[in-house]
C-alpha cells in the first residue's frame, strides 16, 4: 500500500519537531510545495528548518510562475519528480499550450504538468471559481489519485493567528502582514480550501499527521 506525505508551508510546521519522522521510511514519497527550500532566485533559505520540517523531498509541486523565474529548471534535477501546476485558464488556447507543455516534458524527463481535468475535478467537489485552487490543493488532489494513503502536515489555510504566510518567512517578508487583511481577495480562497480539506478528511481521503 503506497503512502505519501505532503508538507505544506504553513507556520504551524514550526510547532512540532517532526523532522526525523518526516525523513524516515514511514512514507513512500514526501511531497513539497513551491518555495519550501528556495528563494525565487534559487538561493536556499538562510535558516535550517529540518528539525521541524525534515529535509526529504521526492516530489516537488510548483506553480507555473516558477518557470518564468527559472527556479523549476535550475532545481528539477534534485527531485525524483517535479509537477507543475498551471491554472486551467492559462491552458487557452489549449492546443498551443499543450504543444509547449509537451516540449518541456520531452526535454526534462522528470518534469510533468498536472493536466486540466484535475482542477475540473476539484471544482466539481468545491467550486473555487472565479478563483482557482492553490498549488497545495492541487498537490493533494494529485496525491489522492496516485497513492493509497495521503497524510498532510502544515496546511494552515492562511490562518490569521499566524503573523506570516509561510514558516520560512517572517512578518517582514515581501508578503507582509497586510496580506492577511484582504486574504480572500487574493488568487485563492481560504474558505474554499477549508471546505475542500474538511470534505477530504470527512470521506477519509486524507489524514492529518500528528
Amino acid at each position: 500500500m503506497s503512502k505519501a506525505l505532503i508538507i505544506g508551508n504553513g507556520p504551524s510546521v514550526l510547532e512540532n519537531k517532526l523532522g526525523k519522522r518526516i525523513d524516515s521510511n514511514e512514507f513512500d514519497k514526501v511531497i513539497r510545495i513551491n518555495r519550501w527550500k528556495f528563494n525565487t532566485d534559487g538561493t536556499e533559505h538562510k535558516q535550517n528548518f529540518s528539525e521541524f520540517a525534515g529535509s526529504r523531498c521526492d516530489y516537488w509541486v510548483v506553480n507555473d510562475l516558477h518557470m518564468g523565474n527559472g527556479l523549476v529548471f535550475k532545481k528539477h534535477h534534485l527531485y525524483e519528480q517535479v509537477l507543475i501546476c498551471m491554472p486551467n485558464f492559462k491552458w487557452n488556447p489549449i492546443n498551443e499550450v499543450a504543444l509547449k507543455v509537451k516540449e518541456i516534458e520531452d526535454k526534462y524527463k522528470n518534469i510533468s504538468f498536472i493536466p486540466p481535468p484535475y482542477e475540473e475535478d476539484v471544482n466539481r467537489l468545491i467550486n473555487f471559481k472565479p478563483k482557482w485552487p492553490s498549488t497545495g490543493i492541487m498537490s493533494i488532489h494529485f496525491a489522492i489519485n496516485h497513492f493509497n494513503e495521503v497524510y498532510l502536515y502544515g496546511f494552515d489555510t492562511y490562518d490569521k493567528k499566524y503573523d506570516a504566510l509561510h514558516y520560512f518567512e517572517g512578518v517582514d517578508s515581501h508578503y507582509g502582514k497586510n496580506k492577511f487583511k484582504n486574504v480572500n481577495n487574493i488568487d485563492h480562497s481560504p474558505e474554499k480550501e477549508k471546505e475542500y480539506l474538511n470534505h477530504m478528511i470527512k470521506y477519509k481521503k486524507i489524514k492529518l499527521l500528528k
